[in-house]
């Protein structure tokens, strides 16, 4: 078990840290964006820049179970470790991380319904398949081409020649259809989910009151 503790504690304190501090970036600047009182001026839309750019790194958490896939083939991590630290680690880790993908997005797509944008069922599921499509870009490209959110503007020679280059990869189709598929669907068990804790604590207050 101190092996699995010890594995534990370096993903903690390692990459799922910083994954998950990523991911909440998004998140943080949707609830400043997209609430009733926010005002379209030149830092709101910096912000959503900002936003955009980010945004694939909540989804990107998803990825990160190549991790898992080296720790649980470990040899030195007895069974125990496994089941009672590492499995439920990952799953915590990756559920906060996506959470935060589809928190993000809903929060979008309810400000476009209260902008009059999208008002329609099709026009809301065609702007989230859209969004979710360019996450699944951005997830590719973080992921097989190792970019980061901030090359716009610190490498941004790479970047260039990395999204070009990602077209002509010969995995690209493929990964782009497994991300696509995967982070649309889980996107919405999400969301469904959700809606319904959220409409369940609604009738819950409206109960008491």
């Amino acid at each position: 078990m101190l092996t699995a503790l010890e594995f534990f504690i370096d993903n903690i304190t390692g990459f799922m840290a910083w994954n998950l501090f990523l991911a909440f970036i998004p998140l943080v600047f949707s609830i400043f964006l997209f609430n009733r009182r926010s005002r379209r001026n030149i830092l709101w839309w910096l912000g959503l820049v900002i936003f955009i750019l980010f945004l694939p790194n909540a989804a990107y958490v998803i990825t990160d179970i190549i991790h898992f896939v080296s720790d649980v083939r470990n040899p030195d991590i007895p069974p125990n470790g496994i089941i009672f630290l590492i499995i439920p680690q990952y799953i915590i880790f990756i559920l906060a991380g996506f959470q935060c993908h589809v928190l993000s997005v809903m929060a979008i797509i309810n400000y476009l319904r209260r902008q009059g944008i999208v008002s329609k069922r099709n026009g809301i599921i065609g702007m989230e398949l859209g969004i979710n499509l360019l996450t699944a870009y951005g997830v590719y490209l973080g992921r097989f081409n190792r970019l980061n959110s901030w090359y716009i503007v610190t490498r941004p020679e790479r970047l260039v020649y990395e999204v070009i280059d990602s077209f002509m990869r010969g995995n690209f189709l493929l990964a782009m259809f497994i991300f696509f598929v995967t982070i649309t669907c889980l996107y919405y068990i999400f969301k469904w989910i959700d809606i319904s804790i959220i409409a369940w604590w609604q009738r819950g207050k409206l109960t008491k009151s």
